[in-house]
């Protein structure tokens, strides 16, 4: 049986399609970030640690606002970096982070046992940790995904990136391709290269349950990556790239789990919206109390 598992929130980006930095946005009636309100699951699941991944951007603004967090949870605030070694060799005028997969590797000192991986700029469900928890109890050798239905996790503002996932007659992870600018209308679902998609297609929205050994690959992942691209702008190391070649390599399974909660997140300025619609619900009906400071 697994120790009680830590929560890594990935809030190292800089959302340039919505026009500010999400990390630090307030909702609701808590006048709380996103990620707050998946802390307070995890609190609530008996999470033993949460760690944040951020940009120098809102990293002490992430440290003022969450301190009250301390008293209840051990709480990491990490910034997303490379090492001495490798910023010598990155091109100059490179300002983009280095991607999800880089972002996990700088929580890796702070993670004892299984770890949930999260955006913190998506809302995944009440029940998720819980879900997480119960999954880390009864599995100690493979990872996890928690899958969405693809019809749940469009935006009505404009196409969105999404990781379409093959799954296996057992259950697992076959492979997850990677489908950019899916938008919805009247013919249909479609991503950017004509390919039409079913509303249950199952996807991935980077909410990962991952043993502490998925370190050794990631590392070696993220360092051959480096290697061949450290002198590019732009190019990103991303999460599920990682999982996909390990998954070829036959180095690790991923069990896929299917999510019926209900998914918001924030891609465009005008979701904002649709988000504090849902989680004022959410507060009304006393699923979250009114502020998190108490």
């Amino acid at each position: 049986m697994n120790s009680s598992p830590s929560l890594v929130i990935l809030a190292g980006g800089l959302g340039s399609r919505y026009n500010g930095s999400k990390q630090i946005d307030l909702f609701g009636e808590q006048e709380a970030f996103l990620l707050e309100f998946a802390m307070y699951d995890a609190v609530e699941a008996e999470f033993e640690s949460i760690v944040l991944i951020v940009n120098e951007h809102v990293q002490a603004e992430m440290k003022s606002k969450l301190k009250h967090w301390e008293a209840k949870v051990a709480l990491h605030v990490v910034l997303q970096e490379l090492s001495p070694v490798q910023e010598q060799k990155v091109h100059p005028n490179r300002i983009k982070p280095w991607g999800t997969a880089h972002a996990l590797i700088c929580a890796q000192p702070f993670i004892k046992g299984p770890f949930v991986v999260m955006n913190a700029d998506d809302y995944y469900g009440t029940s998720v940790m819980k879900t997480a928890h119960s999954f880390f109890q009864n599995e100690v050798d493979f990872h996890g995904l928690l899958s969405y239905s693809l019809s749940a996790t469009l935006s009505e503002h404009g196409g969105v990136s999404r990781g379409l996932c093959a799954v296996d007659e057992n259950g697992f992870l076959e492979s997850i391709k990677e489908c950019l600018g899916i938008f919805k209308n009247d013919t249909g679902i479609q991503c950017q290269n004509e390919i039409y998609l079913a509303d249950n297609d199952r996807i991935s929205m980077n909410m990962w349950f991952f043993q502490k050994s998925i370190f050794s690959y990631l590392q070696a992942y993220f360092e051959a990556f480096f290697a061949e691209k450290s002198a590019e702008l732009t190019t990103e190391c991303y999460l599920p790239s990682m999982v996909q070649s390990g998954i070829e390599d036959d180095k690790f399974k991923v069990k896929v789990l299917s999510s019926q909660e209900k998914w918001v997140g924030l891609t465009f300025p005008e979701d904002k919206n649709t988000v504090m619609q849902h989680l004022s619900e959410l507060t009304e009906r006393n699923v979250y109390p009114k502020s998190f400071s108490l």
